[in-house]
């Protein structure tokens, strides 16, 4: 989720990480509090919210080694490659890895072809390296993911989408993913 949604930055004596999300993603928005309260159990989870977005709020001197990508600029901007370890959790946990990148910057939608309405997921991020990783982890597990402009992977093979909406437990093929925008990533 970090590396779409969120956002570590230096506070007095500390470091804060900021998970932006939208209002209506209630079960994203407490997904995210449950991993922080792993990683820093007992330790109070911040929630802000300023108009449609709820910001999920931590402080922590550990946060730049446990986001070692964490830097100046946009994340588009400058290189973001995972550490041996960030990979090797990824390898063990590419379902939780593609879930939040989906939740973050990605939906699920329905294409029309042929005036057939079929189900598909995209994924945009305007780093490269970003969407080479969700390339990857998809990989993980025999997915075939496409690319469908310099911004946006696709998945819209029907055993691909089946997959995810399994893994995902989508079990309503009218039901839009956690992201409230389209394969555009506008809302």
């Amino acid at each position: 989720m970090y590396l779409g949604d969120g956002y570590i930055g230096r506070a007095r004596r500390t470091y804060r990480l900021q998970v932006s999300l939208h209002q209506r993603q209630e079960h994203v928005i407490a997904r995210v509090a449950r991993a922080i309260n792993v990683l820093r159990p007992g330790r109070p989870v911040g929630f802000r919210r300023r108009g449609p977005v709820t910001s999920v709020n931590a402080y922590a001197n550990s946060w730049p080694v446990l986001f070692p990508q964490r830097g100046a600029g946009r994340k588009h901007q400058r290189p973001i490659v995972l550490e041996p370890w960030q990979q090797a959790i990824v390898e063990q946990h590419p379902v939780e890895f593609l879930q939040g990148c989906v939740e973050s910057d990605g939906c699920r939608h329905r294409r029309i072809v042929a005036g057939r309405n079929y189900p598909a997921y995209a994924f945009t991020n305007h780093s490269p390296d970003i969407l080479r990783l969700f390339t990857w982890a998809c990989g993980l597990l025999g997915l075939r993911p496409r690319r469908a402009n310099r911004v946006t992977v696709s998945l819209a093979r029907r055993a691909d989408v089946a997959t995810l909406d399994r893994l995902f437990g989508v079990t309503d093929i009218r039901e839009q993913s956690a992201g409230d925008h389209g394969p555009s990533g506008r809302p």
